[in-house]
């Protein structure tokens, strides 16, 4: 498998969904050379992976790895990155079942990564509703220049409010680095984007970034975060931030910090900036809010559809 990109597939249960995402990259036209498609089953029990070849439409492998008993949805991910690496893989992309590539992208991106002797690649994702009709493109960052260092990467984002690791099926792990990407089964809710964090700043290699939807992430019922407390995932968000920052030795703004969940806040509370204010307040402990951030933040949303600037220097 060296040189070939693992599409990682970690399943349970997941029904006629786990067909169309194993179909997804001979759909979108990848060179049937390029990757292979490896599903990660976590004891299911509704025969889902027993429809599946050993070969997609393009006649790219299907690895089936098969768990004896249900690990639990994050452990399940590190069997599925452990089986890649063992396999030789040199870069690994994450599919949840229903989810799906939305062209070749990922190619350029693994080229822009080899050019850059980058770890990490991160991208904007599509998402579409249930039916599959498209409902926006989530950029999450405006990139100006070429390759960046985790360092300047988390002084012009992490440090501000800004987290971009996310989801997983948006970003392209380099493997067999010296400290693989693992993620904790403890922490259901925001591993992913602490493990994607730690993995690039542990590993101390670059970071590409390609404007172009390296995936569709379907907006479904019973997806993990459909129902999460939104004061929850912007407490979780705020400890990955100020993990992140000590791990880069970057000191947080917590006045812009305070801005960015204060606008957050804003939306996830519909407006009722009351309740915005003082959830932003108790998060930064009384950090005043930067009034120019507030003022810059929908300022670049509505100039490049995202408030996040990163810029190679």
């Amino acid at each position: 498998m060296k040189n070939r990109i693992a599409i990682l597939v970690p399943t349970f249960n997941s029904g006629k969904l786990l067909a169309e995402t194993v179909a997804s990259p001979a759909r979108a036209g990848l060179p049937p050379d390029s990757y292979a498609i490896l599903v990660s089953d976590n004891a299911s029990t509704d025969g889902s992976t027993a429809a599946l070849g050993e070969h997609d439409a393009q006649g790219a492998p299907i690895i089936l790895c098969r768990n004896e008993t249900n690990l639990g949805r994050v452990a399940n991910w590190n069997c599925a990155i452990a089986a890649a690496e063992v396999r030789g893989f040199s870069h690994a992309l994450f599919l949840m079942a229903g989810d799906y590539l939305a062209d070749v992208s990922v190619i350029a991106l693994r080229e822009l990564m080899i050019r850059s002797d980058a770890s990490l690649g991160i991208a904007p994702y599509s998402i579409v509703d249930d039916s599959l009709t498209p409902l926006r493109v989530a950029r999450r960052i405006r990139w100006q220049g070429g390759a960046i260092g985790y360092r300047n990467f988390a002084q012009q984002s992490l440090a501000f409010g800004a987290l971009l690791y996310g989801p997983l099926g948006a970003n392209l792990y380099r493997l067999g680095e010296k400290t693989p990407l693992r993620f904790d089964p403890s922490d259901e809710t925001h591993t992913d984007q602490m493990a994607t964090a730690a993995f690039a700043q542990q590993n101390a290699a670059s970071i590409v970034y390609h404007d172009w939807p390296l995936s569709c992430w379907r907006q479904r019922a019973g997806r993990f975060h459909a129902g999460m407390d939104e004061q929850a995932r912007l407490i979780g968000d705020l400890r990955v931030i100020e993990a992140a920052c000590r791990a880069a030795k970057v000191a947080p703004d917590y006045t812009r910090i305070r801005s960015s969940l204060l606008l957050r806040g804003l939306f996830h509370n519909r407006g009722r900036l009351r309740a915005a204010w003082t959830q932003s307040k108790t998060l930064t402990q009384g950090a005043p809010p930067s009034l120019p951030w507030l003022a810059t933040l929908p300022w670049r949303q509505a100039l490049f559809k995202t408030p996040w600037r990163v810029e190679a220097r």
